[in-house]
């Protein structure tokens, strides 16, 4: 009997027999036949028929599956692969937004129209937080979730794969103050006279561009005072914490690995650094505290602390109020006028690429822009 393709064959009588899974039952194929006069009309029925059994299976699954079961489970799935706080991200963006759309509706029911209608409908929605308009970065992330939960659900076979075209609203980069050198100035004058544990931090993160989390995560070991360098191996952040029975606290600090790999790095202590560290160091160091900033318990200090401290410090200077995270701005954009390469300030802010120092964290100042429009004149 020859064979054609697979699982095709001509019988004894002269019939073409084409035969495919229809189920398996104790770990073995239960097969199901089709028969034709030619090979090409077998051939057909077959494929006919491969692809009635592929749809009525999932047709099947997703009248029995909501948008909600498949996001439960694409969240199990993605718990092992993601950082606690991403996980609470997608958690919170669900919860908050997604949810009262979407968690009811059948599978069998979506396609692009009810998506594009959903996130319309969460545009309008107000932050819970701040009951201000949702930022476009929150309806990104919203869109972003809603995206993989389709895409998981097609992988696993529970709808048919369907292009998702899903209109957004353009980026809007959200511009973050840097400090003026005058206010810069200022800052430091006072940070130098005091040097507490606030005043340190502002110091650290003006000289050497550091996160928030990446500050309070120092630990004295990390300083190699000898060889003048930090090592940046860590951060720290406070998360929620969910599905935790009887827990204490709402939130938990965690210490976890930076964002990404290009942010583990080993940054130079700049000889104007280098003395307030060591005077800091010789006044306040213990053999008992390994973290260079702690509170009051001699514990790693909370980021939140530092950013209420630091919002109080700005107060009481009269400056125009800038967040901590500006702070980094503020080195960066030193940093440029200073003439210092891109490549180079990349690699010290921990960025993946130079672009994202370009766009986001180099400011042009008003003298800047002067100066560069004056060389019009040597033309």
């Amino acid at each position: 009997m020859p064979r054609r393709g697979e699982n095709i064959h001509k019988r004894k009588d002269g019939r073409w027999e084409a035969r495919y899974i229809i189920d398996r039952k104790n770990g073995k194929a239960v097969y199901h036949s089709v028969y034709a006069k030619t090979y090409s009309e077998v051939k057909a029925k077959l494929k006919a028929c491969i692809t009635k059994e592929k749809d009525s299976k999932i047709g099947k699954g997703s009248k029995k599956m909501t948008f909600d079961d498949v996001f439960q489970e694409w969240l199990r799935y993605k718990q092992n692969f993601i950082k606690q706080s991403s996980y609470n991200k997608y958690f919170n963006l669900y919860g908050s937004y997604i949810s009262d759309v979407l968690k009811d509706i059948y599978l069998d029911e979506i396609s692009n129209s009810t998506l594009q209608k959903a996130v319309i409908s969460i545009m309008n929605l107000k932050n819970r937080r701040t009951k201000q308009k949702l930022s476009t970065s929150t309806v990104r992330g919203i869109v972003y979730v809603i995206k993989c939960v389709i895409l998981f659900a097609q992988k696993q076979g529970y709808i048919k794969a369907f292009c998702l075209q899903i209109d957004i609203p353009s980026n809007e980069t959200k511009s973050i103050r840097a400090l003026t050198r005058e206010e810069q100035s200022t800052l430091e004058f006072h940070t130098r006279l005091k040097l507490d544990t606030i005043s340190l931090a502002v110091l650290i993160c003006l000289y050497t561009g550091l996160r928030i989390g990446e500050v309070c995560a120092l630990r004295w070991e990390d300083i190699d005072l000898n060889n003048k360098y930090i090592v940046v191996n860590k951060t720290v952040q406070r998360i929620q914490q969910h599905h935790v029975p009887y827990r204490a606290s709402k939130t938990v600090l965690i210490t976890t690995p930076p964002k990404t790999n290009k942010a583990i790095r080993k940054i130079p202590i700049s000889s104007v650094l280098y003395p307030i560290l060591n005077e800091y160091r010789e006044q306040n160091y213990h053999g008992n505290k390994h973290y260079v900033l702690v509170n009051k318990n001699d514990d790693m200090i909370d980021p939140c602390s530092i950013q209420y401290k630091f919002k109080e410090l700005i107060k009481k200077l009269k400056i125009t109020p800038v967040t901590f995270h500006g702070l980094r701005h503020t080195f960066a954009t030193r940093c440029i006028e200073v003439g210092m390469d891109i490549k180079t300030l990349s690699e010290i802010l921990g960025h993946s690429n130079v672009s994202t120092t370009m766009s986001i964290y180099v400011h042009s100042t008003e003298q800047q822009k002067k100066n560069q429009i004056e060389l019009l004149s040597q033309l």
